[in-house]
């Protein structure tokens, strides 16, 4: 699995983006798998640089990036509170909007283009380790 560092800030949002497809085989890169990884890296970066690692000035994001046979598995694990996104409950998205309570769209998103995801909490860190 190659892996790499990153800064827990905005910024570094376009920079992961970019890491986890440059892992792609050249005969793999699918478009519409590469927009589904930028949302996909977008909406779990944001929420651990606003939630996770807010006001955590040590805070690290490493994401690990993986090819078996034709699955891409990213693992994205950071050192933040611990929050497990299992425990919220997905949204109606059959609610009309001003019926809908905010957030949890996200991983809901998340959980509709991968094929798995899963979350554990270990050393202090949280790990989604993700297969598309």
């Amino acid at each position: 699995m190659e892996k790499r560092s990153f800064v827990p800030k905005i910024e570094s949002i376009h920079e992961i983006q970019e890491f986890v497809k440059s892992c792609i085989p050249k005969d793999n890169d699918d478009p519409r798998k590469l927009l589904n990884i930028d949302l996909i890296i977008e909406e779990i970066v944001i929420n651990i640089i606003n939630y996770g690692l807010k006001d955590y000035p040590k805070g690290v994001i490493v994401i690990g990036v993986d090819i078996l046979n034709q699955d891409m598995i990213i693992e994205i694990s950071d050192n933040g509170i611990e929050f497990n996104p299992f425990e919220i409950e997905d949204p109606d998205v059959n609610a009309p909007l001003d019926d809908r309570e905010p957030g949890g769209l996200g991983f809901f998103f998340v959980k509709e283009l991968t094929r798995n995801v899963s979350y554990s909490r270990k050393d202090g860190k949280n790990i989604l380790h993700l297969i598309l």
